[in-house]
């Protein structure tokens, strides 16, 4: 028997979603992660679609540009654990650890981005990232975050 309460709810929870990633896209990170845990109440199973996975991930990059890498920390490994071989969600995830001080998962999470990416620049970016910080040094000043936001 169809019940038709859970398609709304999935639209609801799929609208909330959405919302939340423009929250967090503008830096609104504790708006954006209410909305994110209020779409997850309305539809639970958002934690195990592809496309939850791709909002995961921008939670987590947004929230980490814009200082809160420890409070998405969960959203970040929720994206990994939905697809672990998408370079795209290692690569956050490793922003969010280099920011949190775990330079050595970041470094793991960097090579597993340049090894997937297709895109030299990225590539390059990347390398550069884990050279400076197998040096013991963050790479991620303000000022390479600010420009990281504008990209």
């Amino acid at each position: 028997m169809c019940e038709p309460w859970r398609a709304v709810d999935r639209v609801a929870a799929l609208a909330v979603l959405t919302e939340g990633e423009n929250l967090a896209r503008q830096g609104t990170i504790t708006d954006a992660m209410a909305a994110y845990s209020n779409a997850q109440a309305l539809d639970s199973t958002l934690t195990v679609s592809v496309w939850s996975a791709w909002l995961w991930n921008n939670l987590c990059w947004w929230g980490s540009l814009w200082g809160h890498a420890a409070d998405v920390m969960t959203a970040c490994d929720r994206a990994v654990a939905l697809i672990p071989d998408d370079g795209g969600n290692r690569d956050s995830r490793g922003l969010a650890r280099a920011l949190t001080g775990d330079l050595d998962g970041a470094i793991v999470d960097f090579e597993a981005f340049v090894a997937w990416t297709p895109d030299d620049e990225d590539r390059a970016q990347r390398q550069g990232w884990i050279d400076t910080l197998r040096a013991g040094e963050n790479p991620f000043t303000p000022e390479v975050l600010e420009a990281l936001r504008k990209q």
